[in-house]
């Protein structure tokens, strides 16, 4: 079930970012972009938006080159020939596509997102420390009551993280207005259904029969 849940939810998601540059214009993440960043100016102060802008603007600030582009030198000796001619201009077209120039606005929408979210990390890396001992500690007590852990439970929690991680990438990528603290909860949800999934990780034949 967890292989299924994994490849199926994977499989969606490369079709949704693959697919959204195709349907939605450069100007609607933009515009998005835009919004954000007022609204987390307004709600969280005006140097942690800069400061999420200027890092998303320097992780994609580096020049984007068309697959099977050749260097400078090779370009001068293919520029003579009709064939080396056709080829540039291919690349150019390329380079040039609404589709490419879509597909780097949802990379800088996400990455203004996900820069958001990481100046929350230390927050949310103690609050997953503390689910986590708190599911260690719980699987401890359960082993000295002599309480038998759940398979299913522990199948349903795994399943249920993943899809919490999945719905947290689409929610760094969808142009639509998400609500301030959505990306937030989501990793708190992930953390808590991940101490679930400790505190009723089975042993022995019991997991293995979960995991299929």
């Amino acid at each position: 079930m967890i292989r299924g849940v994994t490849i199926a939810s994977l499989i969606m998601l490369l079709l949704l970012v693959l697919y959204l540059p195709a349907v939605t214009p450069p100007s609607a993440f933009f515009e998005r972009i835009r919004s954000e960043y007022a609204a987390h100016g307004e709600a969280w102060g005006d140097a942690r938006a800069h400061r999420a802008l200027e890092s998303a603007l320097a992780l994609l600030d580096r020049p984007v080159v068309a697959p099977l582009m050749p260097g400078a030198s090779v370009q001068q000796g293919r520029a003579t020939t009709a064939a080396g001619h056709q080829f540039d201009t291919v690349g150019r077209r390329l380079l040039d596509s609404d589709y490419l120039r879509a597909f780097n606005a949802l990379a800088l929408l996400a990455s203004f997102r996900l820069a958001l979210l990481g100046q929350l990390a230390p927050g949310l890396l103690l609050l997953a420390v503390a689910y986590v001992v708190d599911g260690v500690v719980r699987r401890w007590v359960k082993g000295r009551e002599f309480v038998h852990h759940h398979p299913d439970v522990w199948t349903g929690s795994v399943c249920a993280a993943w899809l919490v991680a999945c719905a947290a990438v689409m929610g760094l990528v969808l142009p639509v207005a998400l609500p301030l603290a959505l990306l937030p909860i989501m990793g708190g949800g992930a953390c808590l259904c991940i101490a679930v999934a400790i505190a009723n990780y089975p042993v022995g034949q019991a997991r293995g029969r979960a995991a299929t």
